[in-house]
């Protein structure tokens, strides 16, 4: 169970970090993008726009990862589902950055990110839920 909590931290501080992407200014997100990426931000209202978004989305994933990390056990289908959505993401990440012929170093991360944590969120899952199990059937056994 502590594996599964740890997992669900994680994912749940990492997305949480989205929230600069919320309240930076756009300059000060252009200066980090030329700093890291070499390249400028572009100057459509609509990019602005659906940056913002995709953090706010971000940071709402995040707290739900952390309202799970609190008892796992209590959100049933929600923590198998949470970790199926990071794998899910996390391929979707890789597929359209080599699709979109983006240089590596700026999605592996997110690629690896997601697609890892979300398997280990699944595998611990399945340990937790048939310990829990055992346990039932040892009860009503008794």
């Amino acid at each position: 169970m502590r594996g599964l909590k740890a997992c669900l931290w994680v994912t749940g501080v990492l997305c949480l970090l989205a929230v600069f992407g919320v309240f930076l200014p756009l300059s000060t997100l252009a200066s980090l993008m030329r700093a890291f990426a070499d390249e400028p931000l572009p100057d459509a209202p609509i990019f602005a726009y659906g940056l913002r978004v995709s953090c706010v989305t971000y940071v709402a994933i995040g707290v739900f990862y952390i309202i799970l990390a609190l008892d796992p056990m209590k959100y049933g289908a929600m923590v198998p589902f949470s970790g199926a959505a990071a794998v899910f993401v996390g391929v979707c990440c890789g597929a359209f950055g080599l699709l979109t012929e983006m240089p590596l170093a700026w999605f592996l991360g997110d690629f690896l990110g997601c697609t890892v944590l979300g398997v280990l969120i699944l595998a611990f899952w399945r340990r937790a839920a048939s310990k829990a199990q055992i346990a039932e059937s040892a009860e009503t056994d008794a």
